[in-house]
Formats: C-alpha cells, sequence, structure tokens
C-alpha cells in the first residue's frame, strides 16, 4: 500500500477528516468514525501531510489579467510587480501555474494586438519585473505559462509597419517581393480585384488590402510562410528561455478561418517546435467550439491541451454541460448525466489523443463570470468551481473566479475583466477600473479580505477543494469512467483510474438532501468530503447522507 494511501487511512481511523458518522455494529460498507467536523485550516493540514502533486503538467492553473489583478506602483494599473505581492495569495490558495493574458506592448488595453513579441509593456514594468515573476514563482514551484498571440499580430507591430512601407513604396507595376521586403508574406496582402475572403482592410496611401477577422488593428499572419513560422519559433524560444512552462495559444481555429484541416496542421506544428525546445512543455489552445466531436478532432493535432468549450461558459455565453448541470435545479435527465458526459469527452479525446491533458474552465475573460451564470447563488458557485477542479486533467481559475466575483450589467469584454477585488472597500493594490468597463452596484459575497475570514466564504471552499485535487492525484490525471451501481437519480459517481489508485467522486447535484446506500462497497472509505454550507456528509451503517450540492470521495481501503 502506497504512502498516500496509508495516509489517508489514517486519517480515516483517526477521524480528522469531515463528512464521517458512527458506523452501526457489524454492518459491512465505508469505514467510519465519529461526526468531526474540524476548522478550515486543521483540515487543510490534514490534506498537506500527503505531500505534493506529482511535478508534472497536470496543474490548476490561474488565469491573471495582468492590468486589473494588483497594482504595485500606484497608477491605477496592474503591472508584474503586483502580481509577485499575490503570490502568497495564490501559493496559500493551492495553485501551482499561472496564465498571463498577453503582457506585450499594444495599443489597446486587453493587448491582444502585439506589437512586440520581445518587450514588456511599460505599464505593466520592465524585463527585469518579469525575471523577478519568474524567480519568485520557481521558488513556489508555480509554473507560469504566457499567451501566444499568433493568429494575428498588432498593426504597429514592426513585422506589419515594414511590410506596409514597403508596399506603399513599392511602384503600381512591381509585384511584392519577399526577397526585397521579407516580412510581406507574413500577413495576406491582396490588391482590389485579386481574390479575397474573408474581413480585409484597407491598406492607407496604397491599393493593397490586408486580412484582419477580428480588428483593423490586428492584422492576421500568413501560415502558409514558412519564414513566419521561423520568426514565431524564435519568439517562443526566447521566452522558453526566460523559463515559462508553455503558451496558451489564442484563437487557434482562426489560423485558417473555417479550415479544421489547416488549423490541425498549425497546432501539430506548434506542439512540435514547443517540444524541440523544451521537452516538458505545456501548450494549451483556444478552440471556441461547443461541439466536442469538433475538440477531439483538434486533439488529433497531437496538441497537448484545449480548453473544454463544451463545459465551460462559451460561445455568446451559451451554458455548457456544467453550467446546465449546476443548474439544473435537480432534474434528473439534467444533471444525472454528468458522470456520462465527464467520462464520454475523456474517452473522445483521449482516442484523437492518448497523451492529452484537458484543461477544464468555468469561465474566462470572453465570457460571463459565473457568478452572473448561476444568478449570484453562493452554492451553485462553489460546486461549479468543485466540478471544474474535478474533471480531470489542468484546472484553469480565472481571477476573481474564486471569491464569486460578479459582473454590473453590461456584457463587454472590459467588464468582465474587472479589478480583483482584494475588498469590499479599496485597499491597497486595488486597480482603476478598465476603459469601458462597468461595475457592478456591490460585491454581496465581498473580496478576498472578507471571505478568508469566513470558513463557509467562496474562497474558503475553493482553498479546500484545491487542497483535495492535489492531495489525491488520480482526480487531475485518472480515466474517468462511470459507476454504474452508485450513478443514480441526481447523485453523479464518477471513478477515476490512475497508476494504481483509484477513487469514486459522489455529487450531489441538486437542492435536496440525497442518501446513498454503501452496503456494496465495503471496501472502500470515505476520505474527504465538501459541503457548501455548514452541513455535514455523514455515514450510518451502510448508508451515506449527502447535504445540498455536496460532494463526497471514496478510495478503496487495503
Amino acid at each position: 500500500m502506497g504512502r498516500a494511501r496509508k495516509f489517508l487511512c489514517a486519517l480515516l481511523a483517526a477521524a480528522l477528516l469531515t463528512g464521517c458518522a458512527p458506523g452501526g455494529g457489524e454492518t459491512t460498507g465505508p469505514k467510519s468514525t465519529e461526526p468531526v467536523r474540524h476548522g478550515l485550516e486543521e483540515r487543510l493540514a490534514d490534506y498537506a501531510q500527503l505531500g505534493q502533486s506529482p511535478d508534472d503538467n497536470y496543474r490548476t492553473w490561474y488565469e491573471i489579467f495582468v492590468g486589473s489583478f494588483c497594482d504595485a506602483d500606484g497608477d491605477g494599473i496592474g503591472d508584474l510587480q503586483g502580481a509577485i505581492s499575490k503570490l502568497d495569495y495564490l501559493q496559500e490558495l493551492g495553485v501551482n501555474g499561472i496564465w498571463l493574458m498577453p503582457i506585450h506592448p499594444s495599443t489597446t488595453y486587453h493587448k491582444y494586438n502585439v506589437d512586440d513579441y520581445y518587450a514588456i509593456d511599460p505599464s505593466y514594468g520592465t524585463m527585469e519585473d518579469f525575471d523577478a515573476l519568474m524567480e519568485a514563482c520557481r521558488e513556489r514551484d508555480i509554473h507560469v505559462i504566457l499567451d501566444l498571440v499568433v493568429n494575428h499580430s498588432g498593426y504597429e507591430n514592426p513585422w506589419f509597419q515594414e511590410a506596409a512601407d514597403y508596399l506603399k513604396a513599392l511602384p503600381d507595376d512591381q509585384t511584392p517581393d519577399p526577397a526585397a521586403c521579407p516580412y510581406v508574406e507574413y500577413y495576406h496582402f491582396r490588391k482590389e480585384g485579386q481574390s479575397m475572403t474573408g474581413a480585409y482592410r484597407r491598406l492607407a496611401g496604397t491599393d493593397y488590402y490586408y486580412e484582419a477577422q477580428f480588428d483593423p488593428n490586428m492584422p492576421d499572419l500568413n501560415w502558409d510562410s514558412q519564414a513566419m513560422r521561423q520568426s514565431v519559433a524564435e519568439v517562443m524560444a526566447f521566452w522558453l528561455d526566460k523559463g515559462v512552462a508553455g503558451f496558451r495559444v489564442d484563437a487557434a481555429k482562426e489560423f485558417y478561418t473555417g479550415n479544421i484541416s489547416g488549423n490541425v496542421e498549425v497546432l501539430s506544428w506548434l506542439q512540435d517546435t514547443a517540444e524541440s525546445l523544451k521537452s516538458d512543455v505545456y501548450m494549451v489552445a483556444e478552440v471556441w467550439e461547443s461541439n466536442y466531436a469538433i475538440i477531439q478532432e483538434y486533439y488529433e493535432s497531437g496538441f497537448t491541451s484545449i480548453f473544454n468549450y463544451p463545459y465551460g461558459n462559451g460561445a455568446g455565453n451559451t451554458a455548457g454541460v456544467l453550467l446546465r448541470t449546476v443548474n439544473g435545479r435537480g432534474n434528473a435527465n439534467v444533471v444525472g448525466k454528468w458522470a456520462t458526459a465527464v467520462a464520454t469527452t475523456d474517452a473522445a479525446y483521449a482516442q484523437a489523443n492518448p497523451d492529452y491533458i484537458d484543461a477544464a474552465f468555468l469561465t474566462n475573460h470572453d465570457v460571463l463570470r459565473i457568478s452572473n451564470s448561476v444568478g449570484g447563488d453562493p452554492a451553485r458557485i462553489k460546486l461549479a468551481g468543485a466540478l471544474n477542479l474535478f474533471m480531470g486533467g489542468s484546472a484553469f481559475i480565472y481571477y476573481g473566479e474564486e471569491i464569486g466575483m460578479n459582473m454590473g450589467t453590461t456584457v463587454d469584454d472590459p467588464s468582465k475583466r474587472a479589478p480583483m477585488c482584494w475588498s469590499g472597500g479599496w485597499v491597497e493594490g486595488m486597480t482603476n477600473i478598465p476603459p469601458g468597463c462597468t461595475l457592478p452596484s456591490g460585491y454581496p459575497l465581498g473580496g478576498v479580505e472578507e471571505q478568508r475570514a469566513d470558513e463557509y466564504s467562496v474562497l474558503n471552499y475553493y482553498r479546500e477543494a484545491i487542497a483535495i485535487r492535489n492531495a489525491l492525484p488520480m482526480i487531475a490525471r485518472g480515466d474517468n469512467t462511470v459507476e454504474s451501481a452508485l450513478d443514480q437519480g441526481c447523485v453523479s459517481a464518477l471513478r477515476k483510474d490512475w497508476n494504481g489508485q483509484e477513487c469514486i467522486i459522489l455529487t450531489n447535484v441538486q437542492e435536496e438532501a440525497a442518501r446513498v446506500d454503501l452496503s456494496a462497497y465495503d471496501q472502500w472509505d470515505l476520505v474527504a468530503s465538501l459541503t457548501v454550507d455548514e452541513g455535514m456528509v455523514t455515514m450510518e451503517g451502510q448508508t451515506l447522507t449527502m447535504p445540498p450540492f455536496a460532494i463526497a470521495i471514496l478510495i478503496p481501503h487495503s
């Protein structure tokens, strides 16, 4: 019996974990002990004794929009030094990975139009600040991935500006020559009357047009250019040499808009190129599709991770499987399919890429915050967070999600990237409101400062859920199957198997208590539970009682 298994059984025997109740004499079923609910810090300490999760790319990632996260120099704009100042908070939360949204010079607040792939935006700090962030993260075993925005560049990027200057000076009777200006083939330039598909914009001062699917300030890169690909490889090499763990690839379904096979080829090239530079690189792509069969097709590229949009809040803020489950209101036809859905997509993705790592997420900078999607209900905010963390693979948390931050009534990108709420009142480090952002009238759940002091806050629920995820490595790494004998009505039973370790995650996805007969599971122990309030998961004889929205985790004993 391994060290983790031994310790978990010892915890059970000592009644150190929540959700335990006395058994009934000589009955069978999971072992149980006296009903004791320790305080949060004691429970977290119990999990900490299990040691760290394996040092691999199955991590709990925290997405940061630097400009709205934490301001260290008092100018109202978040910066890299501000991020450094909050690393202890992130370590306390339990995350071990950070995704930094674009940090490069840019003419927009969101910075998805990159004007220099080799520099730091001055409003965020300097390259020395970035190096200091990387060193501070290394000390805490926190990996960092950067946004790699290579579907398009910024209009002011030297690549585009040199190409534009060349075309402006080119005589009308001459055709562009990459030998004279290599950057002219980095983009899709066409003269009026030539074949053009998609969104083309006029290049001022010329008869040329350039493709820009998203915005005139974001000219699309030409992935048919081998020279452009080499430049992208050099950008990746530069940041990998700086110590980043990998990249989040932006807009991966738009490299060749409407052409899945072309996009798959680019992803395959990006993966192979990154691995040639760093063997254990972590790559995750944005493929904004709600159909898991399309995501499966993209996994044929061999790409490590692709965001699981069929589960998260998706295109047009359409609710994915996870959100529909949480909002199912006890409808067994909706919520009772959770384990089956997770197991089905896991098998499909693994068939396309046996080495894939799922990239589960609830929300990100493009969609509604989870609080707005569940009507601000703290119980559903918590349950959604746990389901996301326990799906498997890498789990992504959008900054502020762990405190149930909400948006104002305006549904726009700036409002989705509002200042991190460190407190219900102003405290040092809080940033200004981004241009165009509409804040809610208030934050009813409070900020980090207030929630730290409340054992039953969303923040402390996240801390415990992440601690459980880190303590049981099969949660992130295990193959998902349905435990059919327990998967009944509104109780979902998801089984995970990894490296000889197993667990069953039982989730009561309804507003009423549920009872589960565990008489056939006398070789399994109840080792962890989560509840959305002060209620407890309890065992009496062979019956497990789960409060509304509760989670219970079983593992086999020796």
